[in-house]
């Protein structure tokens, strides 16, 4: 069984920087790189990380999501003047070249995938890797938003390829939509994406139609790219748990990935204007989201209410849009039970905000198709209490999750059974009145 969390870190992704005056790039510095992994070592995480050696990416490697012409093009830059290098950035939006970039690029998808072959192979549960540049904005022909090769992107093709992975899941949580990864897969059924980002109708960069909610994919891939636009700023945690509750939870238990991907940027943090650059904020970001992976208890959310207008239509029209592929209809139990636990536990759970969480779970002796379902409960309700969960009458599946074992998967849900519905529908009437949480988005699950 896989244990433990990889890191992976070189400092040569830090040696480029900009070369002219320009006020749009100026804010993508080095120490971006350099102060979190500092505060990785100073709060005594890297010591807990396995690390994992570094390497440049295969010029095939780099070909599964971008063409010829475009690496041909990016090759030529080591050699070039300071003045080449500001003609070839202008030739795109919102990037700048150094004549270091293409080493640091190759290194940045070279360390991703190094992280991805070692979780694939279970030589570790999970990682991160601290990459630059970053990748995400990056499209098959164009660097983009200070993306020059996209990281996340070769990482999902290396593992479908390479690993035979039938699903896999990418988490796009920076402010910015990550438009390179919708193109590379908006017509792929194998991967399903997902991005939550600041919207404001098509008014934040980059400012693209195909950033709204109405983009879903394409041809096979419809229904597994999922866009949740946050039009208004400002958004709460509870706006956040919101769309994590009745989206982005609820489709990744349905579609069931063999790999989750998570694009990291940090850049809706307090503090930081835009973009990932508040180093304060960045360093702090990176440390917990680390120490989380390492299993350690997450930070306690205080003040939760619910939702606001802005984020409830946003939810409201993504799942109204949103198709049910193929391999997730029908109807079972296991599915009517995970809905409880998305749209009514697990919101009562966070806005009531326990100092103890004590499950008390029922073991038949028999074989049961609710044995998984309980190990998937308990690693959901450990984000609560600091992590503090005591758990009795507890299956084996329960002291696993309670370790930071993986748990079973449960593989393709279904639907919910009417009559399953209509019992939620009961209690969400009777705890509506006290739980702000539990009441919003109702409409939705329906």
């Amino acid at each position: 069984m896989a244990s433990g969390s990889a890191l992976i870190f070189d400092e040569e992704m830090s040696r480029y920087k900009l070369l002219w005056k320009d006020p749009v790039c100026e804010i993508e510095v080095p120490e971006r790189l350099t102060v979190s992994y500092e505060a990785l070592k100073t709060h005594g995480v890297t010591q807990r990380c396995k690390q994992l050696p570094v390497r440049q990416a295969t010029e095939q490697e780099i070909l599964l999501a971008h063409s010829e012409e475009y690496l041909e093009a990016v090759k030529q830059t080591p050699k070039m003047s300071v003045e080449e290098l500001m003609a070839f950035s202008k030739q795109y939006s919102d990037v700048y070249f150094h004549q270091n970039i293409y080493h640091c690029a190759k290194l940045a998808v070279g360390a991703t995938l190094q992280l991805v072959d070692s979780v694939v192979k279970r030589e570790v549960r999970n990682g991160m890797a601290l990459v630059r540049p970053p990748g995400h904005h990056s499209q098959r022909s164009a660097a983009n938003g200070f993306c020059v090769f996209n990281n996340v992107a070769i990482a999902a093709l290396h593992a479908t390829k390479n690993y035979n992975l039938k699903r896999v899941l990418i988490v796009d949580w920076d402010i910015h939509h990550g438009q390179g990864v919708q193109y590379c897969f908006e017509e792929d059924p194998s991967v399903l994406y997902f991005s939550w980002h600041r919207y404001e109708n098509q008014t934040f960069w980059p400012n693209l139609p195909e950033s709204d909610y109405t983009s879903v994919g394409k041809g096979k891939g419809c229904g597994f790219n999922i866009n949740l636009p946050w039009n208004k700023v400002g958004m709460t945690n509870s706006d956040y748990l919101a769309a994590f509750f009745h989206v982005l939870l609820p489709v990744a238990y349905e579609f069931d990935p063999e790999l989750v991907l998570v694009s990291a940027g940090f850049d809706s943090a307090i503090g930081d204007p835009e973009g990932g650059y508040n180093l304060t904020s960045l360093a702090q970001s990176v440390c917990q989201t680390v120490q989380t992976l390492l299993g350690d208890p997450a930070p306690r959310l205080s003040g939760l209410t619910a939702a606001c207008e802005s984020a409830l239509e946003s939810i409201q029209n993504v799942r109204n849009l949103l198709p049910l592929p193929a391999r997730l209809q029908g109807e079972s139990f296991t599915a009517g039970f995970m809905q409880a636990v998305l749209s009514l536990i697990l919101p009562l759970a966070y806005e009531f905000n326990p100092c103890l969480v004590l499950g008390v779970f029922r073991d038949s002796g028999a074989k049961t198709h609710l044995t998984p379902v309980w190990g998937h409960l308990t690693s959901l309700l450990q984000g609560l209490a600091g992590g503090q969960t005591l758990t009795l009458l507890q299956v084996r599946v329960t002291v696993s999750a309670l370790s930071g074992a993986p748990v079973p998967p449960l593989g393709p849900l279904g639907a919910p059974k009417p009559a399953d519905v209509q019992m939620m529908e009961k209690q969400r009437q009777r705890l509506q009145k006290r739980w702000s949480l539990v009441q919003e988005c109702w409409g939705l699950l329906r």
